[in-house]
């Protein structure tokens, strides 16, 4: 179909985005198959021979009704019904508009399960196929058992009442927080690394603290200025919407840990689920989620990187 288009055995290679001689191999792989000649023979492309015309006219018709195909199961998807279940992390709540809402748009029939999931729960429910979806801290085991993607990598803002200590700064230095009383999310929960867990518990051996694993309750505490804490970057969102509250960025520390959308490798996939995942890592999700977290590049594994 490209050569007859095209009339010119370069250009149709270029076309079909291989060499010419493959395309000329190609060509007479199918002529062999077929038992006919398809293509009048001559230093340059003279057009189809009466069999090649009639093989033209069979290809094109194998062509729109692949193309009716695709689109039926397009139809057949876009009008899925049932439950989707999803695991996220605590840390993602405040991005999670920005996948659902468009799966909710493309999908207005389908119920969602949304679950806060550890990441050891999440693969654990996995291995169970008890879960489709989740969005959770990337590592080799889930690697082994899913199907994932990068969303972005883990930073950390210090969160504050603003007006207080720091406000107005566009950095503040992990070692800063022993001069603030603290109210945090327990530091061994699993949204927090190694180097910040170690750093945030030598800092409550040194100042006035709330431990809790309560978001609200810490959010709530913020709010008085009495006491300040440090959450993954989703804060923003949060603090964005609030006018009593200011997230400031913590530097990084060590290798980031990397946030991901994930669903299982077992066969059949749940079309629901593929379709979740090809919308949340879809250019345009991908750039507003960009957008919500600042996230301004990429590093040189091809991945997020906020600023």
């Amino acid at each position: 179909m490209a050569l007859a288009k095209e009339g010119h055995f370069a250009r149709a290679a270029a076309a079909c985005h291989v060499s010419q001689p493959t395309l000329s191999a190609a060509i007479q792989q199918l002529e062999a198959e077929l038992g006919v000649q398809i293509v009048q023979r001559g230093q340059r492309f003279q057009g189809l021979t009466n069999e090649g015309r009639l093989v033209m006219e069979a290809a094109r018709r194998m062509a729109n009704e692949r193309d009716r195909l695709r689109q039926q199961l397009r139809d057949r998807r876009d009008h899925c019904t049932g439950t989707l279940r999803i695991g996220v992390l605590g840390s993602t709540v405040p991005l999670l508009k920005s996948l659902i809402v468009p799966f909710c748009e493309r999908f207005p029939d389908v119920n969602l399960n949304v679950m806060l999931e550890s990441p050891l729960d999440a693969q654990q429910a996995f291995e169970a196929s008890s879960l489709d979806v989740a969005i959770t801290y990337l590592d080799q085991r889930l690697r082994r058992y899913c199907r994932a993607q990068i969303l972005y990598m883990e930073q950390y803002d210090l969160l504050i009442r603003k007006g207080t200590a720091f406000s107005g700064k566009k950095s503040v230095a992990w070692g800063d927080l022993t001069k603030l009383s603290l109210c945090l999310l327990s530091p061994g929960l699993p949204i927090f690394g190694k180097l910040e867990s170690e750093i945030l518990a030598e800092a409550l051996t040194k100042t006035p603290h709330i431990v809790t694993n309560a978001i609200w309750m810490v959010i709530d505490h913020v709010k008085t200025g009495r006491w300040a804490s440090v959450l993954p970057r989703p804060v923003r969102i949060m603090a964005s919407d609030d006018p009593e509250l200011e997230a400031i960025p913590l530097p990084n520390l060590g290798q980031a840990s990397s946030v991901a959308i994930a669903i299982a490798k077992r066969e059949p996939v749940s079309p629901l689920a593929e379709a979740f995942f090809e919308l949340a890592t879809s250019d345009r999700t991908s750039s507003r989620l960009r957008a919500t977290l600042g996230i301004t590049g990429t590093d040189r594994f091809g991945r997020v990187r906020a600023e």
